[in-house]
């Protein structure tokens, strides 16, 4: 009997103490290596800054670079060889019974192109908000903030937007989280894209002549306001294409001078931005392999790269190597793997000044206002083709000349961003007209777009 007693009270003690405490927000010394939200989001200072800033260009990287798997597994840029789960190549490809990206909205792993980038979003959302609420930075300097953070948001909505079909479209008003805004269409969203990079060219021309903060040194040619404002202006001129704009994009191209630059050579063709790898702490260039690495977890050329290239194209020498022996899983098999970095702490390119001037050659074949157009666009095919090797392209017909921008692009943007697949939406995956867009089957299924995600399906279940 005593010792129940005893214990009672001991429990009566102890809850009493629980009681006592705070569990809710208790008052506890906070790490300050890792501030909470609420405290970089009124009056941050300019380390607090930095360090939001710093987690944007991870949030960038990590967004960009895993949609690459993604986006270019579907367009057969590369065989996604993970034989630790099937899905990689039964669903990607469309291989496994059943397998439908377009109508199935737990299509597997699709978050690398939809919940990633949003992350990304929500990173600049923090240093967007953080920035308007302190006083610890002049409105100069500010500025300078805005118009990156601004610029990378836009960025990281063109990922996911690419993968939607004309009528899912995405979210840009994404702020509050519990209370998004709608889904707007393609070209809306677009639009809205486009008008979010304009703002951000305003800021940053309003940032005097340096920042107060630091880029990786992936943006070492971008690190002052002016500098950046021609990376604002090439990002605009990408997204000017997916808006069939053609004047625009022509328009943003020479607005991103000197980073635009309409020559030849390896050295015009490589500059641009890039993503940055030191290892630990840090992460590793993810596309970084061994030469003849004996392992089955690996991103692969996809075969028809090889089979439709042109002889003595550079392009495939510098980019693909040839194994001793073939790799092989999901019942596909390819012999060539990643050879464009010598070490995992090597660069990872996300846009080169070789993309821009393949843009300025189809801008102008579209366009096509007057001969001097189509003219604009060979020469700029030929800077590319002289600079890897290849002899001069002629032509005066329209589709031939955009045919053969669209051939350029599978080779010169091999495996940065998954253009061969987003090329193909773009034209419809009109292969009749022009053949460089026809992307084999491999006996599975070649998506048109992606299905909204499950989780967005619910949340407007929910909440409508």
């Amino acid at each position: 009997m005593k010792t129940s007693k005893l214990t009672s009270v001991l429990l009566i003690v102890l809850m009493l103490g629980f009681l006592g405490c705070d569990l809710v927000d208790p008052n506890r010394i906070n790490d300050p290596n890792n501030p909470s939200v609420s405290e970089v989001l009124n009056n941050a200072n300019q380390d607090q800054l930095q360090n939001i800033l710093s987690g944007l260009e991870v949030r960038h990287r990590s967004s960009a670079a895993g949609a690459m798997d993604f986006i270019g597994s579907l367009g057969r840029e590369v065989y996604p060889m993970y034989a630790s789960d099937p899905r990689f190549m039964g669903q990607w490809l469309g291989l496994s019974e059943g397998a439908d990206a377009e109508t199935d909205p737990s299509f597997y792993s699709n978050a690398q192109v939809w919940t990633v980038p949003y992350l990304a979003v929500k990173q600049a959302n923090v240093l967007i908000q953080s920035v308007n609420n302190t006083d610890q930075i002049s409105e100069q300097q500010k500025n300078g903030y805005l118009g990156v953070a601004k610029t990378f948001k836009a960025f990281q909505y063109l990922i996911p937007l690419v993968t939607q079909s004309e009528s899912n479209g995405i979210r840009i008003d994404v702020d509050d989280p519990l209370n998004p805004g709608p889904f707007e269409s393609y070209d809306e969203a677009l639009t809205q894209i486009r008008d979010l990079l304009d703002e951000a060219q305003t800021n940053l021309q309003n940032a005097g002549t340096g920042f107060n903060f630091e880029l990786t040194s992936g943006l070492s040619e971008f690190n002052t306001p002016s500098t950046f404002i021609n990376l604002n202006r090439a990002i605009d001129a990408r997204a000017a294409i997916y808006d069939e704009d053609w004047g625009g994009a022509i328009q943003s191209l020479q607005d991103a001078q000197p980073f635009f630059e309409l020559a030849q050579g390896e050295g015009v063709m490589n500059k641009g931005a890039e993503f940055v790898y030191t290892g630990p702490p840090d992460a590793f260039n993810p596309y970084f392999y061994p030469e003849n690495a004996e392992t089955n977890q690996i991103v692969m050329v996809h075969p028809s790269m090889i089979d439709d290239a042109e002889a003595g194209d550079e392009r495939v020498d510098n980019k693909f190597f040839q194994r001793n022996t073939p790799v092989t899983v999901g019942g596909k098999s390819a012999i060539y793997q990643d050879d464009r970095f010598e070490a995992n702490t090597d660069p990872f390119p996300w846009l080169r000044n070789e993309e821009l001037i393949l843009i300025w050659a189809e801008a102008h074949a579209q366009r096509n206002n007057d001969p001097s157009d189509l003219v604009e666009a060979v020469d700029a095919i030929n800077f590319v083709r002289n600079t890897w090797g290849l002899p001069d392209f002629a032509s005066t017909n329209q589709s031939d000349i955009i045919d053969q921008v669209l051939f350029e692009r599978r080779y010169s943007l091999w495996g940065e961003f998954g253009h061969r697949w987003i090329d193909a939406k773009r034209y419809d995956f009109n292969d009749s007209q022009y053949p460089a867009l026809s992307i084999p089957a491999d006996g599975g299924v070649i998506y048109g777009y992606i299905a909204r995600p499950l989780s967005e399906i619910n949340w407007e279940e929910f909440n409508n």
